[in-house]
């Protein structure tokens, strides 16, 4: 889910007092393109942002939409996209699979979308309750996962970018001054100029589920990891190659006990890519990967 696009359209839409219809996947079958709790908002223009499907169900669901701010009823739609393809408005969708969606207009306080809002700003899983007619439906909800950046070096920028496309809250942190005030994170939650040795006393470490070390700095870096390893998380990344972190882990003496099988170095997953930009999409896909994938 486009959580970043939701939560904006819901916003805007909520403190202009603008009626809003969600969508909410409730069960599948077989191959589709979205599983059970995923969920999409659409207006009264029939704007929407969330995808339920790759785009060939979006029309349809947004003119239901309509119908059930017209009528102020919520209704339940079953889409059977393993029928011919003539017989799916001749989209070709071809995906094999049925998935029944649950449309309901939000009420006057926006629930039940805004108890959904608060859990993804929170950092606890939640469930939220939905309701029609006779048919009571709860939905997981995990907020996005809090990232740790320790180095802002332009290698660090598209990091902090692709985890803002997919939501992550991103923090970085560096001791040198002109990295930090590069302007090149925006997409940050914060940014903090701090030495090394001092990163645990500004920031709370123990707020994120994963961590990327990469000041390019031999001492800060040691000084990184030995602090996370005091932590946690469940990811850590290390930049450079194996050479570079194994003097790193026998510096660490016996506090490179407490980072085995969280440490990843080198960070990311073997793509073949070159570059800050590659190198970031490598290192996010394998985040991705441990958080989601082992979830």
């Amino acid at each position: 889910m486009d959580i970043n696009g939701i939560s904006k359209f819901f916003e805007t839409h909520k403190q202009r007092g603008d009626a809003l219809v969600l969508a909410t996947v409730i069960d599948t079958r077989g191959s589709t393109y979205s599983k059970a709790g995923a969920q999409m908002l659409i207006d009264a223009e029939g704007r929407f942002r969330g995808m339920l499907s790759g785009g060939c169900l979006e029309g349809d669901l947004a003119v239901r939409a309509q119908a059930v701010l017209e009528s102020g009823k919520g209704q339940v739609v079953t889409y059977d996209l393993s029928q011919d393809d003539e017989e799916l408005w001749g989209l070709g969708v071809g995906c094999e699979g049925v998935m029944r969606v649950l449309l309901q207009a939000l009420d006057k306080n926006y629930e039940p979308y805004a108890s959904v809002v608060d859990i993804l700003q929170g950092d606890v899983a939640g469930e939220v309750t939905l309701t029609h007619d006779d048919l009571v439906v709860t939905v997981d909800v995990r907020p996005p996962p809090r990232l740790l950046v320790l180095g802002a070096g332009p290698d660090a920028e598209p990091v902090v970018r692709i985890a803002a496309e997919l939501g992550w809250r991103s923090t970085v942190s560096d001791h040198r001054p002109a990295y930090v005030a590069s302007g090149g994170f925006k997409d940050a939650c914060s940014t903090h100029c701090v030495p090394a040795d001092n990163v645990a006393e500004t920031i709370d470490l123990s707020a994120h589920q994963m961590a990327i070390v990469m000041s390019h700095h031999l001492v800060s870096d040691l000084s990184y990891l030995r602090q996370l390893a005091e932590t946690d998380i469940g990811y850590i990344g290390l930049l450079g190659p194996a050479s570079r972190r194994d003097r790193l882990l026998r510096e660490l003496g016996n506090a490179a006990q407490k980072l085995e099988g969280r440490l990843h170095g080198p960070a990311g997953l073997d793509i073949g890519g070159r570059g800050p930009a590659s190198i970031a999409l490598s290192i996010i896909a394998e985040m991705h990967q441990q958080y989601y994938g082992n979830g």
